[in-house]
């Protein structure tokens, strides 16, 4: 399996790629022929590189893009650079659909999947809703559900089910929580 980071950063590029070429793909040229043919290219070229694995040279297809962009950088509409927090959200998609192309699920997966993610919500549920859970036991419950329904989606069950028995133990703690 390739490193999650290393999938992270192809994802960020992905990602990067498909939002600078779709806003340069609405503009204009400046000059006689009026059409941005080197950015489409600089952005096929980012994709074929991302498909083939090739950070390094995505990477800089990305700073291309982000060179050719910047002719419109007043522009209302110009992507501009993301907080962290917007920028983790978008990433996120393209690192999922990539993991899960690695990984592809299997039969028995949608129904285990499916099980795990309600357990998840029901224990959550039943700590957040709990007299005696402080707001440490509330952020450790929405956390550790939050990290399983992120397995559960990259198709990791094992480490969902993990989770899971984390917030297992966690309600335990929990009197008056009944999922324990």
């Amino acid at each position: 399996m390739a490193d999650a980071y290393y999938i992270w950063r192809l994802a960020e590029a992905a990602q990067q790629i498909d939002l600078l070429a779709g806003f340069l793909a609405t503009r204009r040229a400046p000059g006689p022929d009026h059409h941005l043919a080197e950015p489409a290219e600089c952005a096929r070229a980012g994709r074929a590189a991302v498909a083939a694995g090739r950070l390094g040279e995505a990477l800089d297809r990305v700073d291309d893009l982000r060179e050719h962009a910047a002719r419109w950088a007043e522009h209302p509409h110009h992507p501009g650079e993301p907080g962290a927090a917007e920028h983790d959200a978008r990433v996120w998609d393209y690192a999922k659909d990539m993991l899960r192309a690695e990984h592809a699920p299997t039969r028995a997966y949608l129904p285990a999947a499916r099980d795990i993610l309600s357990r998840l919500r029901f224990l959550q549920r039943e700590i957040c809703a709990c007299p005696q859970a402080d707001a440490q036991a509330r952020a450790d419950a929405h956390y550790l559900a939050g990290r399983g329904a992120m397995a559960v989606e990259i198709g990791r069950l094992g480490a969902a089910r993990k989770e899971l028995r984390r917030l297992r133990a966690l309600a335990e703690k929990c009197p008056g929580a009944h999922g324990a």
